[in-house]
């Protein structure tokens, strides 16, 4: 494991990117914990707790590392800059230049990059406003025009630094930025959630079994996301010979990956935020706080409907990122076809069913990520431990992109050496 570290930090490209990396999160953590002035954050944590619960306040508050609880500069994280993208993402296919942008290339992906930018932007100053005025019916802040600048000044600056460094980290550092500073943030929930788990334990309120039940579940939900994330479904293709002049193309034989998991922790995610929405506002309006016991997160009918809206969004999603039609289109203009299927629609509705499989059962793995956190903390009576399915997988898929990205940096390095210590096509000493 020594050697392993030393031979991460023994290549400089390699070890300035990890520190860049490392550097970055560290300015994460400490914005997380400057308070925006004129707020009592104590009291405002208190107020959240007993009126989101785990519904809105706990959902955002776990993305950003606990920064809303303490109405940090902060306190919005990257939520911003998420939504600008998904609702970009939603809007391409509907709109004919959105989607020519798309097909640019570079110079198309640049000018929506701009439009997410300035999506979030937007976004950032209607939620900052938003929970200026919150702060404000709660009676924990004046209603002066002061506050309200400082506030959404403070937060929405925030919250575009946040898109700043994700993208300067994606640029110079390791992995994903925005994807590493989610993880961070899940992350810096953990010791938190261990001791409160840990004092439900020492006081006797929960079985000591049910902790080490607690590790060993741990580990098989990461183990099996491991497995489910980088599952994937070959398609042979194979491309007939044709001849030009003197030359023969084709003839080769390739294949067309289809993952498990296509829309990753995307299906969870928009089912959460959706899912949120209801407890939230059976809280806000006092006619309806009747229906909390209903919708509040670990119900039979919030657990239902959860899984229903992740196999919605499982199926939803893929539709919009991946076309059969168009694939069985490009593999007949390219010469290629699936052995036994005819070219055309029969080879689209080949991917299609295949395809349908595959998500059927990525939608169950899912489906059974998001629940089981709830089924596990009802049988065992702990409830200090919010790491949840969706939790899990930001974890799982960032920790394993960002470890193939060290792992291309270190066979790219050893590859050099090898050019630079050997004859290569007759020269030495390139």
């Amino acid at each position: 494991m020594l050697g392993r570290i030393h031979q991460l930090f023994a290549v400089e490209e390699l070890r300035k990117r990890i520190l860049y990396t490392l550097g970055m999160l560290l300015v994460f953590r400490i914005g997380a914990h400057i308070p925006v002035p004129g707020v009592a954050a104590g009291e405002l944590a208190e107020r959240f707790r007993g009126t989101f619960g785990e519904g809105l306040f706990g959902f955002i508050n776990l993305f950003t590392g606990g920064a809303l609880q303490q109405f940090s500069l902060f306190s919005l994280g990257v939520i911003p800059y998420i939504n600008a993208s998904i609702i970009l993402s939603l809007l391409i296919p509907a709109f004919p230049k959105l989607k020519k942008l798309q097909e640019e290339g570079r110079e198309g992906r640049k000018k929506l990059t701009q439009y997410t930018r300035w999506g979030t932007v937007a976004l950032a100053l209607v939620q900052s406003y938003a929970m200026g005025t919150l702060v404000v019916s709660y009676g924990l802040a004046q209603p002066s025009v002061g506050f309200y600048l400082s506030t959404i000044i403070s937060l929405t600056a925030g919250s575009i630094f946040l898109m700043w460094i994700g993208e300067r980290m994606t640029e110079n550092g390791v992995g994903n930025g925005i994807s590493m500073l989610i993880m961070a943030g899940i992350l810096a929930r953990l010791p938190t959630d261990v001791y409160q788990a840990a004092q439900e334990i020492s006081a006797g309120t929960v079985h000591p079994l049910w902790g080490i039940g607690l590790i060993a579940l741990f580990v098989a939900v990461v183990a099996l996301t491991v497995i489910v994330q980088q599952g994937q479904r070959k398609i042979v293709i194979q491309y007939a010979k044709r001849t030009s002049g003197r030359r023969v193309y084709g003839g080769h034989t390739t294949h067309l990956p289809l993952r498990v998991n296509q829309g990753g922790v995307i299906p969870i995610i928009f089912a959460s935020a959706i899912l949120t929405l209801p407890s939230s506002i059976a809280t806000w309006v006092p006619q309806l706080n009747f229906l909390r016991s209903y919708v509040e997160p670990g119900s039979a009918i919030y657990l239902g409907a959860y899984v229903l809206l992740i196999f919605f969004f499982t199926y939803f999603y893929s539709s919009l990122v991946f076309d059969p039609s168009d694939i069985a289109k490009n593999l007949r203009e390219a010469g290629g076809f699936v052995p036994g299927v005819r070219p055309g629609q029969p080879t689209a509705d080949y991917l299609a069913s295949v395809t349908n499989r595959l998500l059927l059962v990525g939608a169950v793995f899912l489906a059974g990520i998001a629940v089981l956190p709830f089924v596990f903390s009802a049988v065992s009576g702990l409830q200090g431990f919010s790491i949840g399915g969706t939790s899990i997988l930001i974890l799982v898929g960032v920790g394993i992109d960002t470890i193939l990205q060290i792992e291309a940096h270190l066979v790219m390095r050893q590859y050099e050496s090898l050019i630079k210590g050997s004859a290569f096509l007759g020269r030495k000493g390139l």
